[in-house]
């Protein structure tokens, strides 16, 4: 183990003198940015001690990009003016876009213009939270079906959707038996109908949110869903759940993609998605379940 004692001595070296640096200089570090409710982002560093020239304030500053150099942030106004022993900053921000911020120092001959990143400027870009309804009610506002009806009252940025194509009543599709069992004990003994069920959309899709997971689901519904490219629309949606999301937009993305699969005559498919979205709908998913099962016509053991 010889062989690694330069290495850890010169991280170790390394360590000691930017801590020196960080620790006589006006520098603040350890930055943080996390997203909390209610439009509002919550950054968190350490001031410095005792540094020289001596801190008089911290400018906070609020970007839309990563912030790798104090010539980007130069002509900028700071969202916050703090005083110097200050450890946190709740922001505010306008709409649920990525930002970045960058926490420098300011002394008697001006501010400290020396920026880090990870030190005291964040790299990796944060948004506010959308809030979260009760989704466990069922009969709470956002379990009820938002439909596209003519002559709809309220504003919605989502095209009209028109009646549905014909479901294909004769088509069969194979599913496993864990599955079959699962979609039985949801669905129950409910009455088959026979009927197509009219498309369902969330309240918080009706309107365009201003970014983050929300949006990109949004943007899915707009150029596929809603344009009834339900082969598009399985793809797209797949393609978002495969990324980090959040839980609301992860349950609602499932029911879409059972949907799709539904009114794309895939029933097996369309009720291993509602399943996934059993948990946050139960009451709505086995709605769809059940009209899933009944044209599937499934086979009795």
């Amino acid at each position: 183990m010889k062989h690694f004692r330069p290495l850890v001595i010169t991280a170790v070296f390394i360590s000691a003198s930017f801590a020196a640096f960080a620790s006589e200089c006006p520098i603040v570090t350890g930055i943080k940015a996390e997203a909390g409710s209610a439009k509002r982002i919550s950054v968190t560093w350490t001031p410095p001690e005792n540094p020289e020239p001596a801190v008089t304030s911290l400018a906070v500053f609020r970007t839309e990009a990563p912030v790798a150099s104090f010539s980007q942030i130069a002509s900028l106004d700071p969202v916050a003016q703090l005083a110097k022993d200050s450890a946190s900053f709740a922001d505010s921000v306008p709409d649920y876009k990525d930002y970045y911020y960058a926490v420098v120092a300011v002394t008697e001959k001006g501010r400290y213009d020396i920026v880090i990143p990870s030190v005291n400027a964040t790299v990796n870009g944060v948004h506010a939270r959308l809030p979260k309804k009760n989704a466990a009610k069922d009969t709470s506002a956002s379990a009820r079906e938002k439909l596209y009806p003519e002559g709809a009252v309220r504003e919605t940025p989502l095209p009209y959707i028109d009646l549905i194509e014909s479901v294909n009543e004769n088509k069969r599709t194979a599913m496993s038996k864990n599955t079959r069992e699962q979609a039985r004990l949801l669905s129950g003994s409910a009455e088959k109908t026979r009927e197509p069920l009219s498309p369902h959309v969330f309240e918080e899709d009706l309107i365009s949110p201003d970014g983050g997971d929300d949006y990109l689901l949004f943007d899915v519904l707009k150029t596929t869903f809603i344009k009834r490219k339900y082969k598009e629309a399985q793809t797209e949606l797949l393609r978002l759940l495969a990324t980090n999301r959040s839980d609301a937009v992860t349950s609602r993305a499932f029911f879409y993609l059972g949907e799709s699969y539904y009114f794309g005559g895939n029933y097996a498919d369309a009720v291993n998605a509602f399943l996934y979205a059993a948990d946050a709908y139960p009451s709505l998913a086995k709605k769809w379940i059940d009209s899933s099962l009944d044209f599937m016509q499934l086979p009795k053991n």
